[in-house]
């Protein structure tokens, strides 16, 4: 059944975060963007739980990719000091953030091919220990 609104209403939002998570990254960045959805005025408690429901999808869709990212921008040839800048965080919480994802992606085998390779998890290990006053496990 399709619900009918006025020419001015919001598109309908999701007010829980298993909802919203279920929109996926790109619809919920749309949808936060669109400022027509997000009244300034006369907010209820639907437009507060639906703000909080999409911006706490979207951030938790955007730190689960930010360690590929991490990852492509070191192996594009950016200083770790760079992606640290970057990310808003120190060096440390780069590699960390990028060595957990890493480590399940190295070991996860999919049709016979990892999700990365080993030259590239090595690769983007070596960059950050250079980067790092401290020694960067290799595994």
């Amino acid at each position: 059944m399709i619900q009918s609104r006025k020419r001015n209403d919001p598109p309908p939002r999701p007010v829980t975060f298993t909802a919203a998570e279920e929109l996926g990254a790109f619809e919920l960045a749309e949808l936060w963007a669109d400022r027509m959805a997000w009244p300034v005025d006369g907010r209820t408690p639907y437009d507060e739980l639906a703000e909080l429901a999409v911006m706490s999808a979207l951030a938790r869709w955007l730190q689960r990719w930010q360690p590929i990212a991490i990852h492509s921008a070191v192996l594009a040839g950016a200083r770790p000091e760079a992606v640290a800048g970057a990310l808003g965080d120190s060096l440390d919480v780069a590699y960390q953030r990028w060595h957990e994802w890493a480590t399940r992606q190295r070991d996860f085998i999919a049709g016979g091919k990892p999700g990365i390779t080993e030259d590239e998890y090595k690769a983007v290990a070596r960059r950050f220990a250079v980067g790092s006053p401290r020694q960067v496990a290799s595994g």
